[in-house]
């Protein structure tokens, strides 16, 4: 944004920041259809996903740590690649957090019985988390983190619980391969992926970051590490407590009840309604940021990059981004976001691999450390390149047709800008 804008996010706001964009509504969805891949060896393709993103996060960080404006993966692109690969990677960046946010503030509904068979109800639950955590974003920077910080928060409690069981079951975990074989672990992996996805959202807001060059790498790690010990001790605990946890639609919900009673099923429940809310509640934070890069970089209206005079938001930005995510809610369900969403983050992932390759050759001397510098940017782009092939067809195809849209756009914001006055 301009130098107006407000700097108050602290490393403890960022590391929220990503946990909350990581941890989500697949934490209570996926542990059964996990283990119907992989029955009890399904822990391990959460610690094998975590492994294979790790060499990306490590990229993360570093090209994080040369910036300390907002953009993240879209300024790493402009800055090495050149606009018009900045412009692409910030236009798929936005659109993946507009359809996901829209998305899940229609899952919100599916866990309140009342809204079972009333559609109307359940869009207008989501056009309302939308609406007021976009007027609170609105109103200050701070009480957008404060609330996602509330929201992490309070949705790990009765997540902790489940992950506590999961470390007294540990010791006595035994996985045992598949009886079909493990050609279903490229299928659970591709699950996993999804479920991994938000830390790559912490540098998007390091423009209004207390200290972006130290506290944003470190948070990109965090959300890593910590959510894929979380997920890990889930599954054991799931796995434990529920026989027939491949077979489950409510999986902690049931492992909750197997622990807690009835009580501790309804105390899961109301967390992943707060999963749900605080998933909604990041990405009202982080989704407009995207718009400012792009806007900063000259590709869309420099108005989208301005700061509130009275609250040092970007206040249009923020409008926008709410506006479109409003639509989508009421055209958009929760069905296809997971294929889709893992294309279209693989060029994200891709491309800051790629960045960072770049700058390593360019700043190596000889080939061996050329060579050992490349190390871990072509990890990252072969496990990107490995998760996004189990995958289909037509998500890379409506991934496409997007971004030819989205450079349309930015043709004729273009031709606009460059028009003389009437």
């Amino acid at each position: 944004m301009t130098r107006s804008a407000s700097r108050e996010l602290s490393r403890f706001d960022l590391v929220c920041l990503g946990v909350n964009a990581v941890v989500g509504s697949s934490l209570f969805l996926f542990p059964g259809r996990l283990a119907g891949h992989l029955g009890s060896a399904s822990p391990l393709a959460y610690a094998l996903t975590a492994l294979l993103l790790a060499p990306v996060a490590l990229c993360f960080a570093e090209a994080s740590s040369e910036h300390d404006r907002a953009g993240g993966p879209a300024l790493y692109a402009h800055t090495e690649f050149g606009p018009g690969w900045g412009f692409a990677i910030g236009w798929l960046c936005w659109i993946t957090m507009i359809v996901s946010w829209a998305a899940v503030a229609n899952g919100i509904s599916s866990y309140l019985p009342w809204a079972s068979g009333r559609p109307l109800f359940v869009k207008a639950v989501a056009c309302l988390a939308i609406g007021s955590f976009g007027a609170l974003n609105w109103r200050g920077i701070r009480l957008g983190a404060w609330t996602t910080d509330f929201f992490t928060v309070a949705k790990l409690i009765p997540i902790a619980l489940i992950a506590l069981a999961g470390l007294y079951a540990l010791p006595a975990w035994r996985p045992v391969a598949p009886s079909s074989g493990w050609s279903p672990l490229g299928a659970a992996c591709f699950l996993a992926y999804f479920a991994y996805q938000g830390f790559e959202t912490v540098p998007v807001p390091a423009g209004e970051a207390r200290d972006p060059k130290r506290d944003v790498p470190f948070a990109v790690m965090a959300a890593l590490i910590g959510s894929a010990i979380l997920y890990i001790l889930v599954q054991v605990a799931a796995l434990s407590l529920v026989p027939a946890l491949a077979s489950s639609e409510r999986p902690l919900a049931d492992a909750a009840a197997a622990l807690m009673g009835p009580w501790g099923a309804g105390l899961v429940t109301v967390g992943a309604v707060v999963s749900m809310t605080g998933f909604v509640a990041g990405s009202a934070l982080g989704g407009p940021r995207y718009l400012v890069a792009l806007a900063e970089e000259g590709h869309l209206p420099k108005s989208l990059a301005a700061a509130h005079p009275r609250f040092g938001t970007p206040s249009a930005s923020i409008l926008w981004s709410t506006v479109i995510a409003l639509i989508a809610a009421i055209l958009l369900d929760f069905n296809g976001l997971v294929d889709f969403s893992n294309i279209v983050i693989g060029a994200q992932f891709l491309s800051t691999c790629a960045v960072v390759l770049s700058r390593r050759f360019r700043r190596s001397q000889g080939a061996r450390r050329r060579l050992l510098g490349a190390a871990v940017p072509v990890a990252g782009i072969c496990a990107t390149l490995w998760l996004g092939a189990q995958g289909g067809l037509m998500q890379v195809v409506a991934a496409v047709t997007v971004l030819a849209a989205g450079f349309a756009l930015r043709a004729v914001a273009r031709s606009v800008g460059r028009a003389p006055a009437a």
